[in-house]
């Protein structure tokens, strides 16, 4: 699946209505729209990943932010994020990836 960069706010994507949704009923969301989920959330977004696949489900992809890049560091996520998906991300096909940036070496 080739995408090219999208960018969604999930407060401003169908007018918020996501912003309710647990853990599992938004990546199953996503995946439905084909929207690969970026967070901050690594305790739990990568377990619920792991619960949605055992019920016979799918995700549209997540992509998290180590430790190392702090939440209010907005350039760096950007920057991260822009030259993964340049780089890499845009040709993969994200149903059910889990990706943390930056990369390990």
């Amino acid at each position: 699946m080739r995408r090219d960069f999208p960018i969604v706010h999930i407060a401003r994507w169908q007018d918020g209505s996501w912003l309710g949704l647990d853990d599992a009923g938004l990546l199953i969301s996503c995946g439905e729209a084909g929207l690969v989920l970026v967070a901050f959330d690594r305790a739990t977004l990568p377990w619920h990943a792991g619960q949605v696949l055992r019920a016979g489900e799918s995700h549209g992809g997540l992509i998290l932010f180590r430790r190392s890049v702090r939440s209010t560091n907005y350039g760096e996520q950007g920057r991260l994020l822009t030259g993964f998906w340049r780089d890499e991300g845009r040709v993969w096909d994200w149903r059910n990836r889990i990706v943390y940036l930056p990369k390990s070496p």
